[in-house]
């Protein structure tokens, strides 16, 4: 049985969803309107309290100076020759201790004026067995002591002066009867000194001046601020009495808001200087809150007329305009369904749409399917960049081995140049290379990070990086393993030549040369491990012993003096020794590396020769002569934007400042400030001014020009390391062999040993 459901029922119960979306949007405002209350009520509050945590950051910084300055005036009485001089040794004539000891009374009215009303200042003689102020001096007093309120507080008074021994420590004297005195106490002398005490400095302390004149809040009226001691007591207070017992209370709640009395409060606490010692504030609620809460009934009151009337306009609106709503939704529904059946058809909207998205999907697996081949040789072409030496920015270029899934992150390099069977099909040498990979894969400690490249069909070149101190270690053992692994497992034999351990980045590219320079291994193969004393390292130390001269060539623009000192030095380096091409390659890429950082150069097409890179064309050359062209176009090039720019006010200044540097650089006092304040610069315009327009920061350059003067010295003359060091600006021949050695990786003994050697 059908039950149908009136046609006037389903229409009331439409036209009642229509009212009901009414009230919901008046009920939003009115939501939105609490939400912006219970938001701003506890902004408030949090900003009350800043503010008072402010106010008594400022009263502790006033109050912890005033003790701070009342230590000072105990300390200048302990110091007091005239004071130590008759307090110290008793006289045993009484008239003549009568005398000295008003004197010293005297004495003392001189420095009341410095503390002022904060403290009345007494000093209890033990030898003389008399208490001495400014103005009077009471005698036999551990007998009796009478100058301080109730007989209890002076009994607590003399046990302190007797027995304490302390230096410039405040303390909190109470009584049974409630009655406290914040009390000085210090030593004459001071303990450490070995003697015996002979006298007590005592000041006690007038609360109501130490607080006096900080009137920083309205609220100091009707809040309180405590200075509270060590054992939680309150030595000194300002403001209302009656809050006393709510601060102890308050103290131990950790509640930031306190109600005392039906009043809100805001307790904020802060540490003083004196050890153990805090200050506590409980102050009255801003009135801020109060307003609030008046502006939000009232807004409540508001909103609730409005959604009252909105309920009745909102009834009447509906009741009258629901027939012609309805022939509008009939009418909505009737074109909705026939836009419907033109979408479903085969060029319909939605289908056009959806064939869209299938393309796009397609297109996007098809370009990442290609960036997932061609990543391998993407990864390999920046590796094969930085063994090449091509890279002027390495922190950037880390940024792009990470984006492109080479993690580097450590300080530690070492290169090692993977040969493997050269008599063998080229899909056996695939094979050999990708099990060798497995194998490293395998045996690779974790804390140890590495990456491969190609150079040739039969060579690997294997880059780790590691930063633990057995990384020596770790890579001898990994490599060792990996042979003996290859060869007894496989039956393949290879062989690697692994550098040097190299710092930094920058190492890894004279690291590579050192493994490609290597003379070949044994025919059964194995592990080859380079150190400095290889030839393959005499081309770092002649470019190390010409750096210095080819960069001021180039910062003064002499293009005719650099040319030659060049063409000298290939001679006497490259073409007399009869080196190989590789090798020839990097010595004359290190001296492009020299010339075009030792004066910045804006314009970067001067660094160019015929519209090409230089580093790109050295390595095109096949003989000395034609790199030496080649490094010839480019010095004149950069001399002659040196020339051009030097008239500027910049460029003038900088060279006055290396000439300067390069004057007093073996001035031990050197330094960033100095050298500013003798330009007349502030030293972070300095410090900036410097790295901008030399290139490097000035502590890099003055280590590096004192560097530069010790090796020369070394490899000149014969003076000790000790003369060298002051010579060079150094303090002590210790600073000097670490700062050495942690820049050059060997002593300077190791240094001049090698520079007599490479003579002989």
């Amino acid at each position: 049985m059908k039950i149908e459901i009136p046609k006037h029922f389903k229409q009331r119960q439409t036209f009642y969803r229509l009212v009901a979306s009414f009230l919901t949007m008046l009920l939003l405002p009115l939501l939105l309107v609490m939400v912006n209350y219970l938001y701003a009520h506890a902004l408030l509050r949090e900003e009350n309290l800043n503010y008072q945590n402010a106010v008594l950051q400022q009263v502790q910084l006033t109050v912890d100076e005033r003790l701070q300055g009342l230590q000072l005036h105990a300390l200048d009485l302990n110091n007091d020759s005239m004071l130590n001089q008759v307090l110290e040794h008793k006289i045993n004539n009484q008239e003549e201790a009568n005398l000295a000891l008003w004197q010293v009374s005297g004495h003392l009215a001189n420095y009341a004026a410095s503390p002022g009303p904060q403290c009345d200042t007494f000093i209890y003689s033990s030898k003389y067995d008399c208490l001495i102020n400014g103005s009077y001096i009471d005698y036999r007093v551990s007998s009796g002591m009478s100058r301080f309120g109730s007989q209890e507080m002076n009994q607590l008074m003399l046990e302190k002066l007797q027995n304490t021994r302390v230096y410039c420590q405040y303390d909190l004297l109470e009584t049974a009867q409630g009655e406290s005195q914040l009390v000085l106490f210090h030593t004459m002398p001071l303990w450490s000194t070995g003697q015996r005490p002979y006298a007590t400095i005592c000041l006690t302390i007038n609360p109501d001046a130490l607080f006096a004149g900080i009137t920083e809040m309205e609220e100091l009226d009707t809040g309180v601020i405590c200075l509270i001691s060590p054992e939680g007591r309150i030595a000194a207070r300002l403001g209302d009495a009656a809050l006393l017992d709510a601060v102890y209370e308050a103290e131990d709640s950790y509640d930031s808001f306190q109600s005392v009395g039906g009043i809100s409060y805001t307790l904020s606490q802060r540490a003083s200087k004196l050890n153990g010692w805090r200050f506590i504030s409980l102050q009255p609620e801003h009135t801020m809150v109060a307003k609030l809460n008046q502006a939000r009934n009232v807004s409540l009151i508001m909103l609730a007329c409005v959604l009252v009337v909105g309920i009745f306009i909102g009834y009447v609106l509906a009741y009258r305009n629901y027939e012609p709503l309805k022939r509008l939704m009939a009418e909505l529904h009737r074109q909705s369904v026939h836009m419907k059946s033109e979408a479903e058809g085969p060029y319909g909207e939605y289908n056009l749409i959806e064939l869209s998205m299938k393309e796009m999907a397609h297109s996007i697996s098809a370009l990442e399917n290609t960036l997932e081949e061609e990543m391998p040789r993407i990864q390999e072409s920046l590796l094969m960049q930085l063994f090449r030496n091509a890279v002027t920015d390495y922190d950037r270029f880390q940024n792009t081995l990470q984006r492109a899934g080479i993690l580097l992150p450590f300080t530690h390099f070492r290169v090692a140049l993977v040969k493997g069977p050269q008599d063998v099909e080229l899909e056996q040498q695939v094979l050999v290379k990708m099990i060798f990979r497995e194998r490293v894969f395998q045996l690779a400690p974790k804390s140890l990070m590495y990456v491969f490249a190609t150079v040739d069909d039969e060579s690997l070149v294997l880059l780790m990086n590691g930063d633990s101190e057995n990384f020596d270690t770790q890579t001898r053992e990994l490599l060792d393993a990996i042979a003996k692994d290859m060869r007894e497992s496989y039956d393949q034999m290879f062989w690697i030549s692994a550098s040097e351990i190299g710092i930094g980045m920058e190492s890894v590219s004279k690291n590579f040369y050192s493994v490609v320079q290597a003379q070949p291994l044994a025919p059964e193969g194995g592990v080859r491990y380079l150190t400095e004393g290889n030839e393959t390292y005499a081309i770092g130390k002649a470019i190390d012993n010409i750096s210095a001269q080819m960069q001021n060539y180039i910062a003064t623009g002499n293009d005719e003096g650099a040319i030659e000192f060049l063409h000298k030095n290939l001679e006497n380096d490259i073409r007399q020794k009869h080196v190989p091409l590789y090798e020839a390659q990097a010595y004359c890429i290190s001296i492009l590396n020299v010339v075009t950082s030792a004066y910045r150069v804006e314009d970067s097409t001067v660094l160019t020769v015929e519209g090409q890179l230089p580093l790109k064309l050295l390595f095109l050359q096949q003989n000395t002569h034609e790199m030496e062209e080649i490094l010839a176009s480019v010095i004149r090039n950069v001399c002659a934007y040196v020339r051009e720019n030097q008239q500027s006010p910049t460029t003038q200044l900088t060279s006055r400042i290396l000439e300067y540097i390069q004057g007093q650089y073996g001035n031990v006092d050197l330094t960033l400030t100095s050298v500013a304040d003798y330009f007349d610069l502030t030293s972070s315009y300095f410090s900036v001014f410097f790295k901008n327009n030399v290139g490097k920061t000035f502590l890099n350059y003055l280590t590096h020009l004192r560097m530069e003067k010790a090796k020369e010295l070394m490899r000149t003359t014969n003076d000790s390391i000790a003369e060298i060091s002051e010579k060079v600006g150094y303090a002590s021949a210790n600073t000097f062999t670490r700062s050495f050695k942690k820049i050059e990786q060997i002593t300077p003994s190791q240094y001049r040993e090698s520079c007599q050697n490479d003579s002989d």
